[in-house]
């Protein structure tokens, strides 16, 4: 139940992580010409919209390039992410429509970052630009002006962009001060996140819909449902001849870690339980069984045995921050008036594709995706 975020190992994935942080920005000025998308009256231009969407994919596949070097031609180290890109790439209109969405929501962090007077200076975007070439090209960033071979690596950088997209040095510096921006306004929302946060203590019987496969979250059959609701009715029935709560989970229950542990999950921060769940525990009376409580994973009895207010570990505080972060700017996105053109998708970029990357790194994807 509890939801914790995937970490990317290192080495490969610095340099993907890099090149993303610069993808999910956006020039600040819309370009003259056609308008895709308006946002609050602020106007998104084909031109610039079309830019943008070649430069993505100009960066998608220099990621590909990248990962099939790192992992020596094996890009099925990196299956996952190789075959999402792939996959992005194939299918543009996809991709276009999720760049534009993007790109509405950067111009909401604009609007955000002036009335909030946190708008990015120039140095800022500097510094930004700074750090992600130190990170490709794992040179200091205090060392990166006299480094020779820094200096060509970024001067290749943005003549591949230019040509891949049309933007200029300036238009990506744009792009780097968006990155900035962003960092600012998670900074000033983070600050707001509290350090403590409600948890409960209790123990549960799982009867999954998914026997033997617990992180399963498919949507139950009628015979799945039918015999997690057997599966609850014998342990209800267990329960009410006096067996104890501890002997029913470890005999019945599908979660069996905690049914080693007679069902006890320990202090769990509400936040890291499904809904479901946590709003059962939330309104249950100590030391009295509920349920049955269906979540995505099947039908609960639970017994809450303690709640308290809970100091976050450094980890738990940053999960905080990121998720507040994301909430405040579904609110931003909520509030706003977002009016797309009819015909935004027309002619959208379908290039640069994937028959510009080297024939090798062709066949290894090729290999990948089992064409």
């Amino acid at each position: 139940m509890r939801r914790v975020p995937p970490f990317l190992p290192r080495p490969f994935w610095v340099l993907l992580m890099a090149a993303l942080a610069l993808m999910l920005t956006v020039p600040v000025l819309a370009q003259e010409g056609e308008i895709v998308s308006t946002v609050n009256g602020d106007p998104i231009s084909r031109a610039e919209f079309h830019a943008r969407v070649q430069l993505v994919r100009w960066q998608y596949l220099r990621e590909l390039s990248t990962l099939y070097e790192l992992t020596g031609g094996n890009l099925a180290l990196v299956a996952a992410h190789a075959t999402r890109l792939v996959a992005s790439l194939s299918d543009p209109l996809a991709l276009a429509d999720a760049v534009l969405s993007e790109m509405e929501t950067e111009r909401l962090l604009w609007q955000a970052g002036e009335r909030q007077g946190l708008t990015p200076t120039a140095e800022d975007a500097a510094a930004r630009e700074a750090a992600f070439f130190s990170l490709w090209t794992n040179v200091p960033v205090s060392e990166l002006p006299g480094n020779a071979e820094a200096q060509a690596f970024i001067t290749d950088w943005y003549a591949g962009a230019q040509a891949a997209s049309g933007l200029g040095r300036d238009d990506i510096l744009a792009l780097f001060a968006t990155e900035a921006l962003r960092a600012r306004l998670y900074d000033f929302v983070a600050a707001n996140v509290p350090a403590e946060e409600p948890a409960v203590r209790s123990r549960h019987i799982l009867c999954s819909f998914h026997p033997g496969q617990p992180d399963n979250t498919a949507p139950p059959t009628d015979d799945e449902r039918e015999a997690a609701q057997q599966c609850i009715r014998s342990a209800q029935t267990r329960l009410a001849t006096g067996e104890s709560f501890a002997d029913v989970a470890a005999a019945l229950s599908d979660d069996r870690i905690s049914a080693a542990k007679g069902g006890d999950l320990g202090w769990v921060l509400f936040s890291y339980l499904t809904e479901a769940y946590a709003s059962a525990a939330r309104e249950a009376d100590l030391n009295t069984i509920v349920g049955p409580v269906e979540t995505e994973y099947g039908l609960h009895l639970i017994e809450v045995l303690d709640r308290r207010m809970q100091a976050l570990t450094e980890e738990q505080y940053q999960e905080a921050q990121q998720g507040y972060f994301e909430l405040w700017v579904d609110d931003l996105r909520a509030q706003a008036t977002i009016t797309r053109a009819d015909d935004w998708d027309v002619n959208v970029p379908v290039a640069p594709d994937l028959s510009t990357l080297d024939a090798a790194v062709q066949q290894a994807i090729a290999q990948l995706v089992g064409e």
